[in-house]
């Protein structure tokens, strides 16, 4: 997969909870929300497709095979953590790695490894039960990503002739927000994500070239 441009395609918080409105346990509030999100998110859609398709070869896997016995799922267990330990130390090439990736994704559909398989999807559907039920609400997902991500502070200081409309495209293009403001020489306080100093002066850099709708930018000294 193709991780989106985080400008262009932001996270959608609905996107975390496509696997509860799939098999049905979602709340009704957030059931219609996600309905509501789907109706104009193409994406979204596309990854429900995915999770819909992914389910039902589970199922066709599942009712395939017997269930493994206890004794076979740890000797399982065991060889993979096995295996993984001694290919970590290896320090592969990029061309070979890929081949042996290929190469394993062929194996698990030996006869010989299609108990191996069941057991792998056995543990994942188990962890992802696990899971579910401790999940957090929509609105604390939409909260701790609120409170934990690192921000910028800048005094921007917009042209005279430049639009709301051009001052909100501008500011939502680069996902902030106005805290502050406006003072007594026409300044308004900007906050922006940022991870570093460097994603910190990319958003001064994009704010300083916007020369018909902005005058000054200079960063806020905590």
């Amino acid at each position: 997969m193709v991780e989106p441009d985080t400008l262009d395609q932001p996270i959608h918080p609905e996107g975390a909870l496509l696997p509860w409105y799939l098999n049905g346990t979602l709340r009704e509030d957030e059931r219609r929300q996600v309905d509501q999100h789907l109706s104009s998110c193409a994406a979204c859609r596309a990854e429900l497709d995915e999770l819909a398709q992914l389910n039902v070869q589970l199922h066709e896997v599942y009712a395939a095979q017997s269930e493994p016995s206890s004794r076979l799922q740890r000797a399982v267990l065991g060889q993979v953590a096995l295996e993984a330990s001694t290919k970590g130390a290896k320090s592969v090439s990029g061309p070979q790695r890929l081949k042996g990736l290929d190469e394993w994704f062929r194996s698990l559909f030996a006869p010989r490894w299609a108990p191996v398989l069941v057991v792998t999807l056995l543990v994942a559907q188990l962890g992802l039960l696990l899971w579910s039920m401790t999940r957090p609400t929509l609105l604390d997902q939409v909260t701790t990503r609120g409170l934990g991500a690192p921000t910028v502070r800048l005094r921007v200081v917009f042209q005279e002739t430049a639009s709301e409309r051009q001052i909100r495209s501008l500011v939502q293009g680069l996902r902030g927000r106005i805290v502050d403001g406006p003072t007594s020489d026409g300044a308004y306080i900007m906050e922006f994500p940022a991870g570093d100093q460097a994603a910190a002066q990319k958003k001064v850099d994009v704010l300083r070239s916007q020369r018909e709708s902005v005058r000054t930018v200079e960063p806020v000294t905590q």
